[in-house]
């Protein structure tokens, strides 16, 4: 029974896009970091040690279609023999760090406090900046990691949204800060590493990510033959990933769930919006303007006015200023975009027409390369829709699935490892259809 980046700065980081096999000397792998503070809270039920595990494999910027159109035959396997989804309806907005850590949480943007790749938090003024992806009051909800390992089950994150901090008291039992350029056949050898550990050390939940796809998509724009090379690699080590699975014998105790942030649309030729041409800089604060990496665009921007006294002044200036792009107040967003968070949510929140840009001409000097792809449009624009692909004993076979918000992916891991979910905005009873009995 079951348990109720419009990156444009210079940083634009592109990995190479060739297969690589994992090493078979494993020995080589770095050690896993592991969390020192956390003790674990008395356990909801007994677990036992040889139960199910799942990895949770993050590709990041594969939208829904992309293994049609590319050469991906172990992708395509997994979701012939498995469970794929027409679609993961990404949470608003639809860049990477909102949506890797709603899918860890359960939890819309609004509830998590992850309102953008970089959010701004009003009460303290602080951005949230590389530097600051440990502290753990920026990551709001509990991360389905936290969840297992307050109820007695080992966790490990090979790299993960929020799996640097501390949260309530608990991180993974194994972890590694985030490291971009970490080859992607290390990554898969370190998970194959924490599987042939002995059973009562064994992860029973492991992350696993993939940036590639994602930075090959912003660069040279998505259906392009670029994006293909990059979906190849990774199905390379999708490849490699199952086949030391087998090696292991731990087929029939495995559960793939493959998912993406979000997916990917073309940007327009000279489709861009500078804010300043309608509005005053200096009476506001735009975070993707503020970084200290240097300032960036896309397609949605936070206004913090500085004084609130203009903040109707400045909604007024933007409301009719150009017809590609949507303005809101906080707190009168869409609720079908759950965004609307007192914290960290902009005065004014602005979103572009697909294929848009919005931007600032005083900007433009530090301007690097335009995208040719971007995310962070409407949720519910088709082409922003991320892959989901479930495989493994826990899930049926040979399912297509309709579409379904990512909310529900942290459902659907707690079932599968028999634990009692925290509170969520996810529906486990829309999607347990995928589930065997």
């Amino acid at each position: 029974m079951r348990l109720l980046g419009f990156v444009i700065a210079a940083a634009l980081a592109l990995s190479g896009c060739v297969s690589i096999q994992v090493n078979s000397d494993k020995a080589a792998s770095p050690p896993p970091r592991q969390s020192s503070t956390a003790t674990a809270a008395p356990v909801a039920k007994p677990i036992a040690k040889d139960g199910p595990i799942v990895i949770m494999v993050g590709i990041d910027g594969l939208r829904w279609d992309a293994i049609d159109r590319h050469e991906a035959p172990n992708l395509r396997a997994l979701a012939k023999d498995g469970v794929r989804a027409q679609g993961l309806i990404p949470v608003m907005p639809s860049v990477t760090f909102v949506n890797f850590y709603s899918i860890a949480t359960g939890l819309y943007a609004e509830h998590t406090g992850i309102t953008s790749n970089l959010a701004y938090s009003r009460k303290t003024g602080r951005l949230m900046e590389r530097g600051t992806h440990g502290e753990s009051e920026w990551w709001g909800g509990e991360p389905i990691w936290v969840t297992a390992e307050k109820q007695g089950l080992t966790t490990a994150a090979m790299f993960w949204l929020g799996s640097e901090a501390e949260i309530a008291g608990y991180r993974p039992t194994y972890w590694y800060p985030y490291e971009h350029n970490k080859p992607k056949a290390e990554r898969v050898t370190q998970v194959l590493d924490w599987l042939a550990m002995p059973e009562e050390k064994r992860p029973r939940l492991i992350t696993l990510y993939f940036h590639d796809v994602d930075s090959a998509e912003h660069r040279y724009g998505p259906e392009t033959p670029e994006e293909g090379i990059a979906i190849k690699a990774i199905d390379n080590n999708i490849g490699d990933l199952v086949a030391g699975i087998k090696e292991l014998g731990l087929e029939d105790q495995v559960n793939l769930v493959i998912v993406s942030d979000h997916g990917m649309t073309k940007v327009k030729e000279n489709a861009l919006i500078y804010l300043d041409d309608y509005i005053s800089l200096d009476d506001v604060m735009v975070p993707k303007f503020a970084s200290a990496s240097g300032p960036s665009g896309g397609p949605f921007a936070h206004i913090f006015v500085k004084d609130p006294a203009n903040i109707d002044k400045v909604y007024y200036q933007l409301a009719n200023a150009n017809p590609k792009l949507q303005v809101y107040r906080r707190g009168h967003l869409p609720k079908r975009w759950h965004v609307n968070n007192n914290d960290r949510t902009g005065d004014i929140f602005v979103v572009a027409e697909p294929g848009w840009l919005i931007f600032a001409r005083a900007l433009t000097s530090k301007y690097k390369h335009a995208p040719k792809g971007m995310h962070g449009y409407d949720r519910h624009s088709h082409d922003m829709y991320g892959t989901f692909i479930a495989n493994g004993p826990a899930f049926k076979n040979g399912i297509v699935a309709e579409p379904f918000d990512n909310v529900n992916v942290y459902g659907l891991v707690a079932d599968v490892l028999g634990i009692i979910p925290a509170k969520t905005d996810g529906n486990l009873d829309s999607v347990d259809y995928i589930l065997k009995e």
